[in-house]
């Protein structure tokens, strides 16, 4: 029972959300690291204080901490001076990527996503979105029968020097990455026509192979 119980607890930042946002819409706009752990702590007893604190400074945008978390979901207080506390809006505060360095994801690049996953699944791999990806992890996971895929994904819709600057480090991760069997960068096709024909062939022992993408009534890929 016990057990169960454990598993089935919200971890700590989900019940920090939970009391902030508690909180905010009896009107307390502002609230004090104090108030926050009190009200978690009264909510589960079994949590204590001090963990429940120190989880605060990894759910503040505006943290220092070196182990804030990566996930938009998980980062949702602001701090408005020492020990004082607001609920995160991007619209007053900033968006995220201001303090993470997240990039938030385009409606295009979302698109280009959603299509690639569909025709992987299409040809009979099971594939994820890789949302939360660590350094030199693809945007995308494809496995079929013993074959394991990494898939990287260039965002046609932001300008050519962001395009080259992912291009460059999907090529890197795609070379210093060897847990996958085979690496597919999809891009889109006006930067596809810039690479030389010796980066291609360069890229070929590596297991390296492009994808471009060509933009009409939707983004249509040859896999």
């Amino acid at each position: 029972m016990e057990s169960t119980e454990s598993f089935n607890k919200k971890p700590n930042w989900a019940l920090l959300k939970e009391v902030a946002e508690e909180l905010y819409r009896m009107g307390k706009i502002t609230f004090t690291r104090k108030e926050l752990a009190s009200k978690a702590h009264e909510k589960d007893p079994t949590r204590s204080e001090m963990s429940l604190d120190f989880e605060i400074d990894l759910v503040t945008v505006n943290s220092s901490s070196k182990d804030k978390y990566k996930d938009p979901d998980k980062l949702f207080l602001f701090r408005l001076d020492r020990g004082r506390y607001t609920l995160y809006n991007p619209e007053e505060h900033g968006e995220l990527d201001k303090f993470t360095g997240i990039q938030r994801v385009s409606a295009t690049r979302k698109q280009v996503l959603n299509e690639v996953l569909e025709e992987l699944e299409r040809l009979g791999y099971e594939a994820t979105e890789n949302k939360y990806a660590k350094a030199l992890q693809p945007d995308i996971i494809a496995t079929r029968d013993e074959s394991k895929t990494g898939v990287w994904v260039i965002d046609p819709g932001v300008d050519m020097s962001s395009q080259y600057k992912s291009l460059a480090y999907a090529i890197g991760s795609s070379m210093l990455n060897r847990s996958f069997n085979e690496y597919l960068i999809v891009l889109p096709e006006d930067l596809y026509k810039r690479i030389t024909q010796d980066i291609i062939e360069s890229l070929k022992p590596y297991n390296v192979r492009f994808v471009p993408i060509r933009e009409e009534r939707k983004y249509t890929l040859q896999l």
